[in-house]
Order: structure tokens, then sequence, then C-alpha cells
């Protein structure tokens, strides 16, 4: 029996660290020889005093961590195996891992996010255009949601999500409100490539072409784009590519 700590800083955003969370599902269904506990900076500030030192000096055979590294990361290294895995830019603390080989430099070991589908059995609402942080879209006969950091709620949506950027971290957003019902519009992006693929999203060149993708993403082209982005997640990035990609890291870990 292998035994694991997950550690989610608390740097990391409820987007990323949902799909951490669904990352241990997957490990723990389709591996038995794993033990995981899953450690939240949001859980662990709550927890007494006594219990805070027993997790940081409890052994493990490997400690993994999620986004920057707590003030205390150093004791961890000192009596356990560490990965670090990050989307940001920054100094690891750890065996190096990244979620894309989008970036990864050499060295820089990658695993598979995961992305389950919906929980809620109701139906989807209202086709809209869904934005965040105030993103501003050309005005028509239709809705626009502002829905920030609301991505995580489980009932289906219908319409079309405008990105903000190309990075990773709205990469892993994309690959959320893909699952639920969502199309995806975004400058050409390498992460959306290797969530989406190629043609799982519409590609905008310049804000002149919100108009059109807007009309598109509303009707029958937006229903079979995020139809096969749904497929090409499903098939690239399923609970078995997620944990084989963490069992093959561990192992380079447990052999260093």
């Amino acid at each position: 029996m292998h035994t694991l700590n997950w550690y989610i800083s608390d740097s990391v955003s409820d987007v990323l660290a949902q799909v951490i969370k669904d990352m241990a599902n997957a490990l723990r269904s389709h591996s038995r020889d794993i033990d995981l506990q899953v450690i939240s900076a949001k859980d662990f500030q709550y927890k007494a005093g006594y219990e805070r030192i027993r997790n940081i000096f409890a052994k493990k055979e490997i400690w993994h961590l999620f986004g920057r590294a707590p003030f205390w990361w150093r004791i961890v290294r000192i009596h356990s195996r560490t990965v670090h895995s990050l989307l940001e830019k920054s100094n690891f603390a750890g065996w190096p891992t990244r979620f894309f080989t989008e970036g990864a430099k050499t060295g820089e070991s990658v695993i598979f996010p995961v992305f389950d589908p919906l929980s809620s059995a109701g139906g989807e609402g209202k086709k809209a255009v869904f934005v965040r942080d105030g993103r501003k879209v050309p005005k028509g006969d239709y809705d626009v949601l502002d829905i920030s950091e609301q991505v995580l709620r489980p009932e289906a949506l219908s319409g079309v999500y405008i990105a903000n950027d190309t990075g990773p971290r709205e990469a892993m957003r994309a690959g959320i409100l893909t699952m639920r019902g969502l199309a995806i519009a975004s400058e050409k992006s390498g992460y959306l490539d290797e969530i989406l693929g190629p043609d799982g999203y519409f590609v905008m060149h310049d804000e002149a072409d919100l108009p059109k993708i807007i009309r598109q993403g509303l009707g029958d082209r937006g229903k079979h784009v995020a139809i096969s982005a749904r497929h090409f997640l499903k098939s690239r990035r399923s609970h078995e590519r997620c944990t084989d990609s963490l069992i093959t890291l561990y192992r380079k870990v447990i052999a260093q």
C-alpha cells in the first residue's frame, strides 16, 4: 500500500481545486494500492493546532503539493518525498509537474487533469452568452451572464462561453464548462488544444469575430462544437489516463 498526502494550497482557485478533487477520485477508483488523503488549506486552517502539527509531521511515501508552498513545507520535505504541481511560473518545491505539455520544460513531468460529467439531473437552462469578470460582448438578442468564479455549479448550461485569455487557468475553466454543456470561444490556445482538441472550440482572431461566433455558438454549430469537445475531453482526459499519468509519476519519484 502506497501512502499519499495531497495538499491543495490556498493559492489554488476553486476551479482548479475541483479538478484536483476529481483527479483524487479517479486515482482512488482505479488504483487499489493507494491510500490517499486530500488536505485543503481552507479546511486545514480550522483544525486545532495539535492536529495541524500532527499532519505536518506525518511521514508519507509522497506528499503532493498543488499551488504555492506553505511556510511549513520545508518540514515535509525533510521526512517525505515531495511532488509539486503548478499552473503558473514559479519555483518548484518538489518533483516538478505540470498539467499541460504546453509550456512544460525538460525534466518536468506532466499529469492529466480529469473533468467529471454533470452530477445534476436537472435540464439545461435557456441559451446564453457566458462571460466572467465583466467581459464586454456585442449587444444582441440574447442574455449575457457573468459567472465569474461560479463555474462549479452542477446544473447543465446551454450556449457559449467567451474566454478571457489563453492561459492554463482559463483552459481548466473551459474544461469544466464544456462538461456543463457550453461551447467555448477563445483566441488560439495550446492549452485549450490539449483539453478540447484543435477543433473543439471557436477560434477568435480578433474582437470583430465575436458577433459571428456568438451567432454560431447559440445555434446548431455551437451544439456540434460542444459535443466534439466533450468527446475529445472524455477520451483524452479520462479517469484511466489521469490515473496512469499519476502512477507513472509516483513510480519515478519513489525510484529516485
